[in-house]
C-alpha cells in the first residue's frame, strides 16, 4: 500500500451548486490539443459529456470558460486560462508539502506492520530526479522532508535524518556555500553519494517575446522576475552569478518576489504573472515555456560513515544503481545521471 495526497479545487456557490470536477482536467487538455473531440477522449469522457460540462460551467460562472468556433476548434477564454493557470500555480506550490506528507504517513502506516521495510529517513532540497524516487523503493520506505541544502547538512549531523541531499555548481564557486559545506561535511564523519546533474537557466515564454537569453538580460527595464525563495540553493547559486557579472539585485524588477519550487516558478510564469525566472530546464518544458542554459550543477547525497553498512543505506544505493531508476532520470529535461550511486569523500567537493 502507498499513499498519494493531492491538492483538489472545490468551487461552490451561494446555491450550494458545485461545479464538477473533471472540469479542470478537461481544461487542460482542450488547452494542450485545442480540441473538445480529443480532449475529451484523453479525459474518458464522452464528447457530450464534456459538451455538457461546458455548459454547466458557463452557467456557474455566467461566463465561458471555452471558445468553440467551426474550423478552428476549442481554445481557452481569459477566464478559462486563469483557472488552469491557477490550479497548475496551487499544486506546484504545494506538492512538496503533500508529498511530504505522504511519505510520513506511509512510513506511520509501515510501522504498524510486522513484515515492516527499512525506512530511510531524508532531508533534501525538491528536485524532480528527487521525486521519483519513491517509484523505485519497493524494498524500503523514504521518509522526505525537503529543506534548502544547508538545513539538510545541518540536520544530519545532528542525527535528525540518515541522508541529506545538497547541490554544488559545476565550474562556480559560492565562497559562503563553500565555508558552510566544508564546516558541515567532515570527511572523519561523512561519506558523499554521486547522484545528478541538472542545468540551471533562464525560464521564460515560449515565443520569447522579449529575447532573453544570458543572465544580464534580466536588468532589461520593465521585465517582470520571479524569484526562488530566501535562503535557497537556488536562489543562493542565482545570487553569485550575479555577483560575478556585478549586476546589482536592485536591478532586477520584481527581485524580492518569490516561490518555493523551480514547478511554482515555472507555472507563474505559464499564467502571465511574471515574465523571467531563475530554475531547473525541466520545470520549464514540464509547462511548454522557453529556456536558455546558464549554468550545471551537481546534486548529491550526504550520509553517515558509522551507518554505511546498514540496511537502509544499502537499500538507498540499490535505488541509485538500479537501470531502470537511472534510466527514468535521463528521461528528465536537463538531467543526466553522473555515477549515480557510486561513492566518493567530502574532498573531493573541495578539491
Amino acid at each position: 500500500m502507498h499513499i498519494n495526497i493531492l491538492p483538489k479545487w472545490s468551487f461552490e456557490d451561494n446555491n450550494g451548486n458545485r461545479l464538477h470536477p473533471m472540469v479542470l482536467p478537461l481544461l487542460e487538455h482542450i488547452n494542450r490539443r485545442g480540441r473538445l473531440t480529443t480532449a475529451a477522449q484523453e479525459c474518458g469522457l464522452s464528447y457530450r459529456h464534456a459538451w455538457n460540462l461546458l455548459n454547466e460551467s458557463t452557467t456557474f460562472f455566467n461566463s465561458p470558460l471555452v471558445l468553440m468556433e467551426k474550423g478552428r476548434g476549442a481554445q481557452l477564454t481569459a477566464l478559462g486560462q486563469k483557472l488552469l493557470w491557477s490550479n497548475q500555480r496551487i499544486e506546484a506550490r504545494l506538492h512538496p508539502e503533500m508529498e511530504s506528507l505522504a511519505t510520513e504517513l506511509n512510513v506511520e502506516l509501515q510501522s504498524t506492520m510486522v513484515d515492516a521495510t527499512p525506512i530511510v529517513k531524508i532531508y533534501a532540497s525538491h528536485g524532480y530526479a528527487v521525486a521519483l524516487m519513491t517509484r523505485h523503493t519497493e524494498k524500503y520506505q523514504v521518509e522526505i522532508q525537503y529543506h534548502a541544502p544547508q538545513h539538510a547538512l545541518i540536520a544530519l549531523n545532528e542525527g535528525r535524518c540518515r541522508i541529506a541531499g545538497f547541490h554544488l555548481p559545476i565550474g562556480m564557486e559560492i565562497p559562503s556555500q563553500k565555508a558552510s559545506y566544508q564546516k558541515l561535511l567532515d570527511p572523519k564523519r561523512f561519506g558523499i553519494i554521486r547522484f545528478v546533474r541538472r542545468q540551471q537557466g533562464l525560464i521564460f515564454q515560449a515565443d520569447n517575446p522579449h529575447k532573453l537569453a544570458c543572465i544580464e538580460d534580466l536588468r532589461r527595464e520593465g521585465l517582470r522576475f520571479i524569484n526562488r525563495q530566501y535562503k535557497s540553493g537556488t536562489r543562493e547559486l542565482l545570487e553569485q552569478i550575479l555577483a560575478n557579472k556585478k549586476i546589482n539585485t536592485t536591478e532586477i524588477s520584481g527581485y524580492e518576489n518569490q516561490e518555493f519550487t523551480h514547478s511554482a516558478i515555472a507555472a507563474h510564469i505559464a499564467s502571465n504573472m511574471a515574465d523571467v525566472g531563475f530554475g531547473v530546464e525541466a520545470a520549464a518544458r514540464r509547462f511548454e515555456l522557453g529556456f536558455a542554459p546558464i549554468i550545471k550543477e551537481y546534486y548529491l547525497w550526504a550520509y553517515a560513515l558509522e551507518n554505511e553498512k546498514d540496511d537502509d543505506i544499502q537499500a538507498f544505493l540499490s535505488t541509485l544503481r538500479d537501470e531502470g531508476f537511472q534510466k527514468e532520470i535521463d528521461q528528465l529535461p536537463g538531467y543526466e545521471c553522473d555515477h549515480c550511486g557510486a561513492i566518493t569523500t567530502p574532498n573531493w567537493l573541495f578539491n
